[in-house]
């Protein structure tokens, strides 16, 4: 009795090609399209999520290299709403960066440091969408203005001593904005001060809006040359605001 056609075409041979999830005589390759379509459709969608992220990214390090090389600071608080819209658009878009960052198949990670970015890359975001509100604002204030700068003296609030690449500054927040200023000064005038810089008032140069905002002419912390030395005066009783360099603080002029 010749069984060679049972093994192929009968008994046990149908039942192994039910088990190998293909019809009897069909070829091998036919039943490869769908298995490499599914397999496709989560290699599109973080595709779609690396593009974005790679978008995000790149308008978040321009917005910042826009403000280190702008050379100016806004000091007067701005919309509130606007502010922390802003911040709440930086942390959801935070959100899908983080989870890019922990889904990369050749960097493999443990689950403490996946915890750590997804906790902690949406409140980074959220920050730098509130420093995009400032810039924001301050281009919608003063994009177009052609207001001369005029000198004026604060009072210093803080002294920050400069690391990680940051120069030694001083703080002002003259109009309870919020988020303080940085002024950079030389190390050298910094340690000559700074045990008693709630003393003295640091002169700045500022303009005004047609709204009454102020903007001062700031190089910020990380200027890669070395900070001209600013003038600073023992501040008056109470340490008010002036507007003008020649004000009653003018006792004594310090430059170093």
């Amino acid at each position: 009795m010749d069984t060679r056609d049972n093994l192929t075409g009968g008994g046990f041979g149908r039942r192994r090609s039910a088990l190998m999830g293909a019809p009897s005589g069909a070829p091998e390759s036919d039943v490869q399209p769908g298995y490499a379509f599914e397999a496709d459709e989560p290699a599109d969608r973080m595709s779609a999520l690396r593009l974005a992220g790679i978008i995000v990214g790149g308008l978040l390090a321009l917005l910042c290299i826009e403000a280190l090389f702008s050379g100016t600071s806004l000091i007067t608080p701005i919309n509130g709403t606007f502010l922390n819209a802003m911040r709440l658009i930086g942390f959801v878009l935070g959100i899908p960066l983080a989870i890019l960052t922990i889904m990369r198949p050749h960097e493999p990670m443990g689950i403490a440091k996946k915890i750590l970015i997804l906790l902690f890359l949406p409140v980074l975001t959220g920050f730098a969408g509130g420093e995009v509100a400032w810039r924001i604002s301050d281009w919608t204030e003063f994009g177009f203005s052609s207001a001369a700068y005029e000198p004026a003296a604060y009072p210093i609030q803080y002294a920050s001593h400069g690391r990680k690449g940051r120069r030694d500054s001083f703080e002002i927040d003259p109009y309870d904005a919020g988020e303080s200023t940085d002024i950079a000064v030389p190390s050298a005038q910094f340690d000559a001060i700074w045990p008693n810089h709630s003393d003295y008032c640091i002169t700045v140069m500022q303009r005004k809006s047609a709204s009454g905002a102020i903007e001062i002419v700031n190089d910020g912390v990380f200027t890669l040359r070395e900070p001209a030395p600013a003038v600073l005066t023992p501040c008056g009783e109470g340490g008010s605001v002036s507007g003008d360099a020649s004000s009653p603080w003018d006792k004594k002029e310090l430059r170093l």
